[in-house]
């Protein structure tokens, strides 16, 4: 046997036992295949045209229903609306539409989408593209664009991300999402993507991955209320600018052009400026990152308010546009685009400010006292304080979560970071039964499965019984000692 037919042979049987060894597993492993595939908890309850995704945590099943009454239809890609060409076809204009429920249209006809209303009125050559998912934050829409989004070719990015970012709960996007974060257009993610199709791959990443995230993947809630402040912000506001200035600078590589839009809830109608409300740091953060691109920002509260009209006529819902929201939101961004004669190869983009963006606080988190958190029953806030000790503290942020006790499914009830062991203060709201938990995070970049967490269960806080103020958390010997 010659070199080329030792070669040869050596690749046929390389190739042979590949395929045998995939042939196995698929039949073997065939429940991890399934949850890789659509991980249980990522699924959301009472929305069954979401499905599972471990590099998005859940996304859109294609097909046309009916849901709340109206059609929603949804294409191969999982975006809302009728399949597309791609390549894009010559001359034709596409934006992309980034968000959650209030920019899919939760409750309104495909038609009737604030991204459909523009396309339509800017004319055949102009596609309005709706990559929006319900509870989808900044950081799940820039995954979605780079599995899917960037394909479509899109000329600009409109993204109107705040909701399901500012929003409080029981999980954390960066922790979820911590090993698809560097999901780039690179050889790297083409390699991921690619070896995503073998068997072999999913299993492994399941085990390895998917597996140890379980514990941590909880039902969306959508809560966005001035005064259900429980759990920890999906995405912190400085990650939240980050994401911001990502997509800012993904459509600047492709030579695109992104408008920020500012979604609009009830109390906008109540209360103009709107102040003091867990969404107001995030709104000034998304003001503050189009102001230094250049960028421009549809304000839609204002719209709301200059439109006259009543918030039943604007709103399904505390936060969900009628269908006259949503062409109210479709004229302004077509008349945007129009003014600037986008479609003609007009620029909606100014040079900016040019200013680093400092630091963003956040009120609302942190251990913060002060009326950014309350009861759920709308009184003073009930809170966990003391002190927590750790002689073995070298680095890092030590997370603190309340956890609801003595229940079938724990949920957290609130979180706080502290940058060194010390004085603390959790506010917890409404429920009765607490106990702790602490993760230890070296890198302080938010709890994930390498950290160190210390369970404090053992110890449990009656709150409707006496206050648990002046208590010590002793992370050493990992107890709580009552005053």
């Amino acid at each position: 046997m010659n070199t080329q037919q030792k070669i040869i042979f050596t690749l046929c049987t390389t190739l042979g036992l590949w395929l045998t060894s995939e042939a196995l597993v698929s039949r073997l492993y065939k429940a991890e295949l399934d949850a890789w595939e659509s991980p249980p908890p990522s699924k959301i309850d009472g929305a069954p045209t979401l499905k599972g995704n471990p590099y998005l945590l859940f996304e859109f099943a294609p097909g046309v229903r009916n849901e709340q009454g109206v059609t929603v239809t949804i294409n191969s890609m999982g975006m809302r609306g009728e399949d597309i060409d791609i390549p894009k076809p010559q001359g034709i204009k596409r934006f992309i539409t980034t968000g959650d429920s209030s920019v899919f249209g939760f409750g309104v006809e495909d038609s009737e989408v604030f991204s459909q209303v523009a396309a339509t009125n800017l004319g055949e050559d102009v596609e309005g593209l709706c990559a929006a998912v319900p509870g989808y934050s900044s950081y799940q829409s820039i995954n979605f664009l780079r599995l899917r989004g960037l394909k479509t070719e899109p000329d600009l990015f409109v993204v109107a991300n705040i909701w399901s970012d500012n929003n409080f709960d029981s999980f954390v996007d960066k922790d979820l999402l911590a090993t698809t974060m560097g999901f780039e257009e690179s050889w790297v993610g083409k390699m991921q993507r690619t070896f995503s199709n073998s068997a072999i791959f999913r299993v492994a990443d399941w085990k390895l991955r998917v597996r140890k995230q379980q514990e941590k993947i909880r039902t969306v809630s959508w809560q966005v209320g001035s005064s259900n402040h429980v759990g920890a912000r999906r995405v912190e506001i400085n990650d939240y600018v980050n994401n911001l200035m990502t997509l800012v600078n993904m459509a600047k590589e492709r030579n695109a052009e992104i408008v920020f839009v500012m979604l609009a809830n009830e109390d906008d109608l109540n209360l103009e400026k709107n102040e003091g409300k867990a969404w107001t740091p995030y709104r000034k953060a998304m003001k503050l990152v189009a102001e230094t691109q250049g960028a421009p920002l549809i304000n839609v509260p204002k719209l709301f308010i200059e439109s006259g009209l009543p918030k039943q006529d604007l709103f399904l819902d505390e936060m969900h546009p009628t269908a006259k929201g949503h062409a109210i939101m479709g004229d302004a961004l077509s008349q945007l685009l129009s003014d600037a004669d986008w479609v003609g190869g007009g620029s909606i983009m100014t040079s900016g400010t040019g200013k680093s963006i400092p630091t963003q606080q956040d009120p609302f988190v942190k251990g913060s006292i002060s009326q950014a958190v309350t009861g759920l029953n709308g009184g003073s806030p009930v809170k966990i304080s003391g002190t927590v000790q750790f002689s073995g503290y070298e680095s890092g942020i030590i997370h603190l979560d309340a956890i609801t006790a003595q229940t079938r499914n724990p949920e957290v009830v609130n979180a706080i970071q502290l940058n060194q062991p010390g004085p603390f203060a959790l506010p917890v709201g409404l429920p009765k039964k607490v106990t702790l938990r602490a993760y230890i995070d070296p890198e302080g970049d938010g709890p994930d499965a390498d950290d160190v967490r210390i369970d404090l269960s053992d110890t449990i806080f009656h709150l409707d019984q006496r206050a648990a103020n002046n208590i010590i958390v002793n992370l050493d010997t990992k107890s709580i000692q009552l005053p």
